[in-house]
């Protein structure tokens, strides 16, 4: 083989290991990310079935694709090794892309993730969404937050403080013994 055809092979294949390893990096269609530290993130309908099989709380994260703050609770705080511990023990965790046309069934109805997000009231990114175990309400949080006061956010609601004392009682009862 002469120099310019190998030249042509190694770019070719340059560029397909190139792409592979982008593609593994972004999001599969159900919006599960790669780089949340290990956290196994769910559709909408597979959450919902998994949370009432195991008794545990729906954690929904509404992102959008091209919102800078969801990509930042992605890298800084579902990466962190105390949030992991957390949703493990006490959620199941789902990701709803608020611009999405994927089909979910909620009851007996077939919608959309968008008329879904806006169904629970979603108009910012990210929002946290949390529901029982049987998809009930539970409360949404607007905004990013930073791990330690995520993690006050999950023991809350995870341990269902949420129950019998407002966030901000629950929040001076555990002070600086948060861990982030």
């Amino acid at each position: 083989m002469n120099s310019k055809a190998t030249s042509i092979l190694i770019v070719v294949a340059l560029v397909g290991v190139g792409l592979a390893m982008f593609s593994c990096s972004k999001k599969d269609q159900r919006g599960m990310d790669s780089s949340s530290g290990g956290i196994q993130w769910h559709s909408y309908n597979d959450g919902v079935a998994l949370a009432r099989t195991q008794n545990k709380k729906l954690l929904i994260d509404v992102y959008t694709d091209w919102c800078g703050w969801c990509k930042k609770m992605d890298s800084d705080v579902y990466t962190n090794e105390n949030i992991r511990t957390l949703l493990a023990s006490n959620f199941v965790a789902v990701k709803l892309n608020a611009e999405s046309s994927n089909n979910v069934t909620v009851g007996t109805d077939q919608l959309d993730e968008a008329s879904l997000a806006r169904a629970m009231g979603v108009s910012g990114y990210p929002t946290t969404v949390f529901l029982d175990s049987g998809a009930g309400p539970i409360t949404k949080v607007a905004g990013y937050m930073e791990a330690k006061e995520f993690a006050t956010v999950l023991r809350f609601i995870g341990e269902d403080h949420y129950k019998n004392k407002t966030f901000d009682q629950f929040k001076s009862s555990v002070g600086a013994g948060t861990k982030n």
